[in-house]
């Protein structure tokens, strides 16, 4: 569970999403919102301050805030996720672990350190989910699925059981991934696709069923 003092890195869509999930939770009064973008200083989103950009990160900790959650999203975010994330760890504060209100997380279930589950989002029996990992609004997780490390699982996604998907991965909205496939790592599965075959490292795939279009870095 998220702690006293919590940051949240970025100011855009998807941190707003994670604010109400503050709200909800009543963490949002111990809140702060870093963004690089000069012009937001001093504003607030959804009534938590921004206060500055993410050069601020190496004095959180002495102002009394021990935990953080990246706030962006985004298809190809992953890259900068991942830097922030590295960022905030060496400036001293913990990942935290965001679980909406309105999620259903397993017993069994493991949640990696800075993991977001958010509202309507299921995660099943004795799946497991790397750190820095987005399961968005109303996705699914099935048993036995084990999610890599800044991966994001965008709203309504299916993963049915055993899947395995590599790190930096971005799972598009509506996708259905079938059961015990593997998803290589920096793979982009595109919104509403129905993938029913493996998916190798940085392939860029889409339709129903899923064929690779291009790779992820072109």
């Amino acid at each position: 569970m998220v702690a006293d003092g919590v940051v949240l890195i970025g100011a855009g869509g998807h941190a707003r999403v994670l604010a109400d999930a503050l709200h909800l939770l009543g963490l949002a009064g111990r809140a702060v919102v870093l963004d690089a973008r000069p012009e937001l200083c001093g504003t607030r989103l959804l009534g938590i301050p921004v206060a500055g950009g993410d050069e601020l990160l190496p004095r959180m900790r002495s102002e009394g805030f021990t935990q953080f959650f990246v706030a962006v999203g985004g298809v190809r975010a992953f890259g900068l996720r991942r830097r922030l994330f590295e960022a905030a760890v060496q400036a001293g504060l913990a990942p935290g672990v965001l679980r909406h209100p309105a999620s259903v997380v397993a017993e069994s279930a493991v949640l990696g350190p800075g993991s977001q589950v958010l509202a309507g989002a299921i995660v099943n029996a004795c799946a497991e989910i790397g750190e820095n990992v987005i399961l968005n609004s109303g996705s699914i997780v099935e048993h036995d699925c084990r999610i890599g490390a800044d991966v994001h699982i965008a709203p309504r996604a299916c993963l049915a059981g055993g899947v395995r998907v590599g790190r930096q991965v971005h799972i598009g909205a509506g996708a259905t991934i079938c059961e015990n496939l593997e998803i290589g790592d920096r793979a982009i599965v595109g919104a509403g696709a129905v993938v029913i075959r493996d998916v190798p490292p940085e392939a860029v795939v889409a339709g129903v069923p899923a064929k690779a279009i291009r790779r992820s870095g072109s």
